[in-house]
């Protein structure tokens, strides 16, 4: 098979270490140098925040890289599709509608465990817990305008992607992202297939489950598209690998 799509995932897992080492060394400097009242403590705990989260994050693009090299190499696809630039345009923008529904999600749940402690800070710790709290709360906004401009930069990247998917034992490949069926933070958790309508194609829907916290679940849906004439193929896959 020849290899058409660059694994972008690689770069995403060499930043977020990046993301990391630079937050652990502000962390060590704003605790062993900043007086704690007056902000080093906010600071601290912001960026060991921030280096916690980067080293998942790279772990997860770590495992979403080998997984999509694996697809990309692999000369035993259940099935490899290529779409018009319409098809294409139709789901980028489904994909971004969810995407953005996801993100309000995590928003709401880590900006909300930040403005908690920020008003803590604020209420029972005197004037240094003020400034701390203050952080906190610009830390908040800065996440809130990551979680709505995040879906933005996605479908712009969706729309530029080859107009491809690949579809294989351990994961599927669409609009340039990949989605393995097994990780430590999300997980297939069954496929369907919907035949044609009026209104849209025929379509794969991979159905996932992904955590957002320490017991809250998320599901989110991926609808592949199904090309004229490969239906059959398309319940094949469901019945035999995903049933």
């Amino acid at each position: 098979m020849i290899r058409t799509m660059q694994n972008t995932q690689w770069k995403c897992c060499y930043g977020s270490l990046f993301l990391a080492a630079l937050s652990s060394i502000v962390c060590i400097y704003a605790f062993t140098y900043i007086d704690g009242f007056s902000g080093g403590y906010a600071i601290a705990f912001v960026s060991f925040f921030l280096a916690a989260s980067a080293i998942a994050v790279a772990a997860l693009f770590f495992h979403r890289a080998r997984v999509m090299d694996f697809i990309l190499n692999s000369t035993q696809l259940l099935a490899h599709w290529t779409y018009s630039p319409d098809v294409a345009m139709q789901s980028a923008r489904r994909e971004y509608r969810e995407y953005q529904e996801r993100n309000r999600a995590m928003f709401f749940i880590i900006g909300g465990m930040l403005v908690f402690f920020a008003l803590v800070m604020m209420i029972f710790a005197g004037e240094g817990g003020f400034i701390t709290g203050v952080f906190l709360l610009a830390v908040t906004v800065f996440l809130f305008i990551v979680s709505r401009v995040a879906p933005r930069i996605a479908l712009r990247y969706a729309l530029s992607s080859p107009r491809e998917a690949y579809i294989a034992e351990n994961g599927i490949i669409y609009e340039g992202a990949v989605y393995p069926f097994q990780s430590f933070l999300m997980r297939m958790n069954g496929v369907t297939f919907e035949d044609r309508s009026e209104k849209k194609p025929a379509v794969l829907i991979f159905s996932f489950i992904q955590s957002v916290g320490l017991s809250i679940r998320s599901p989110f849906d991926i609808e592949i598209p199904v090309p004229q004439g490969e239906e059959e193929k398309a319940r094949k896959i469901v019945q035999t690998c995903f049933l």
